[in-house]
């Protein structure tokens, strides 16, 4: 079989250096089988190429979405107004010469379903959309949106088993498949010393956003730890933060995997949210011990956690640092649970290829629509 011609559609700042779970899915999606992969809107200030990925900047969407807030970018560029001409033109003639469109969230199947025809079409859905937005005055239109491209799409990704159980039995779409990330495998990494770092790995999205303002409220109590924020969570704008509460945004892969190595646990206090937290995989990857929330370990409940990740309500964390801060033993226990968990993913979800299931699907789709 022949390399297939795609083309992924998404927004936001997706060249690396990333912190970014959206970003990280949407380039290692194909493992090295990409074909084109452009992006729109969020924070990026200036149109950029780098190999096949291409970022278009889209300030009116971006600052528009700013002022009316409610997380308003992505049903801001779903209405495509605000766009420039030029992506808009640039788009239809790369799907004009692709084979397989796939969309990264519903946001720009409005803009572009009508030239669709004799087109594979894959969503990559990373959350259920409308869920997330449960109480957002756009919920009923993202669900409109979202649904219509699972109506129309001909395989659809899906990131948990929750989710794909969602896609299944609420919305009947029989040609949605699990398709989990994981990140590469690392050394075992946590070392049994006195570190008082804690980390935590958030973009710019709002159940992160919640998490940090959670752990601004802790770090004020608890002024001997030091709390180390990575990912571009920061240009929200944190400057109520106390001094322990250390903001390093986008950060390369060395760095990301030193702050890591300081670290004797990494949280997760998620109060919303679908899908699996990227997160939790990359923690569960560098064997750090874990504590979360309930929500945090969505899409792993069906592995082995309850020693390699410490659950608790979040009135409970403050309480539970300390625990685990004083209990070193415990703490070495949780690490080594954390590699069989490791191991476990790795050995269910490892072999996954995202491009191999597309791919198959999508010459079975051609031999159809040839007869």
């Amino acid at each position: 079989m022949s390399h297939i011609k795609s083309l992924q559609l998404c927004h936001g700042k997706i060249i690396p250096d990333y912190i970014s779970a959206y970003a990280l899915r949407v380039n290692h999606l194909l493992e090295g089988n990409s074909g084109n992969i452009c992006s729109v809107g969020g924070l990026i200030l200036h149109d950029t190429k780098e190999n096949n990925v291409s970022e278009y900047r889209s300030l009116a969407t971006t600052a528009y979405s700013i002022i009316k807030r409610q997380r308003y970018l992505e049903i801001a560029i779903s209405k495509g107004s605000l766009l420039r001409r030029k992506y808009i033109r640039d788009v239809k003639s790369l799907i004009s010469e692709s084979e397989v469109v796939i969309f990264e969230g519903p946001w720009q199947y409005p803009l572009f379903q009508q030239f669709l025809d004799n087109k594979f079409v894959v969503y990559d859905a990373h959350n259920i959309e409308a869920l997330l937005r449960i109480g957002n005055k756009y919920h009923d239109y993202a669900m409109q949106i979202e649904n219509s491209l699972v109506v129309r799409a001909d395989l659809i990704l899906s990131v948990s088993e929750n989710d794909l159980k969602y896609f299944k039995e609420k919305l009947n779409s029989k040609n949605a498949v699990l398709a989990t990330h994981i990140l590469g495998d690392k050394a075992y990494q946590w070392k049994d010393e006195k570190s008082n770092h804690i980390i935590f790995i958030g973009s710019i999205y709002k159940p992160n956003i919640e998490a940090v303002e959670f752990i601004i409220s802790i770090a004020k109590t608890l002024p001997d730890f030091q709390f180390d924020i990575v990912g571009n969570v920061n240009t929200h704008g944190f400057s109520h933060a106390p001094n322990n509460v250390i903001f390093h945004g986008l950060v390369d892969e060395n760095k990301k995997n030193q702050l890591f190595e300081n670290s004797f646990l990494a949280i997760n206090p998620i109060f919303s949210g679908g899908g699996r937290n990227v997160k939790m995989v990359d923690y569960i990857m560098h064997g750090l011990p874990i504590l979360s929330t309930e929500i945090g370990i969505r899409g792993l409940t069906n592995y082995d956690t309850i020693n390699a990740i410490m659950v608790e309500k979040t009135e409970n964390f403050r309480d539970a640092i300390l625990k685990l801060a004083d209990s070193r033993e415990l703490l070495k226990s949780m690490a080594e649970n954390v590699c069989k968990l490791r191991d476990e993913l790795l050995k269910a979800e490892g072999g996954n290829n995202v491009y191999n299931i597309i791919k198959t699907e999508y010459e079975k789709w051609k031999l159809k629509t040839v007869k």
